[in-house]
């Protein structure tokens, strides 16, 4: 933390990791958090399957349950993983927070994401109207590539930081 109170990067970065909390995955809780050009926050998202997935019946289990990464994920090295996350029914964090939020109230604004973005993430994040995109730095998460899909989004303008 700097100075006398947290910095608004910091701000919304921790209330991504809290919002990662709500994820029932069993490899990594990912939270979102758009805010708008004014700091203001537009909406959130985590991961986690579709609105009406059978799992809602039982919302006390993790996706060892019900997802195919997962129930392999244990036995699976990172670097194993498939990075175009076919075989997981989730949604990830950035999808949902910006499936639910307006465009015209996000533009210029920026995401602060708990994790690495993948690739469709990326190419969702580039075509938002969003300018900056804000990452915790975390292990193992190498098989998202995100250091290709950090220039994919620089490519096309928008500002990302990496925050350790």
């Amino acid at each position: 933390m700097t100075g006398l109170r947290p910095t608004w990067d910091e701000t919304w970065m921790k209330v991504a990791v809290t919002i990662g909390e709500r994820s029932m995955c069993a490899r990594d809780k990912v939270g979102a958090v758009v805010v708008d050009a004014k700091n203001r926050i537009v909406d959130t998202g985590y991961n986690g399957p579709p609105a009406g997935y059978w799992l809602w019946a039982n919302q006390r289990t993790t996706c060892e349950s019900y997802c195919p990464r997962g129930q392999s994920g244990r036995l699976l090295a990172f670097s194993e993983l498939d990075p175009a996350y076919d075989d997981c029914v989730s949604l990830h964090a950035e999808q949902n927070a910006l499936m639910f939020s307006d465009r015209r109230l996000r533009e210029g604004g920026k995401i602060y994401v708990s994790s690495g973005v993948c690739g469709t993430c990326a190419k969702l994040i580039a075509n938002s109207g969003l300018s900056d995109v804000i990452m915790l730095e975390r292990a193992g998460t190498e098989h998202r590539k995100t250091d290709k899909w950090c220039e994919f989004l620089e490519k096309c303008g928008i500002t990302v930081v990496t925050l350790v």
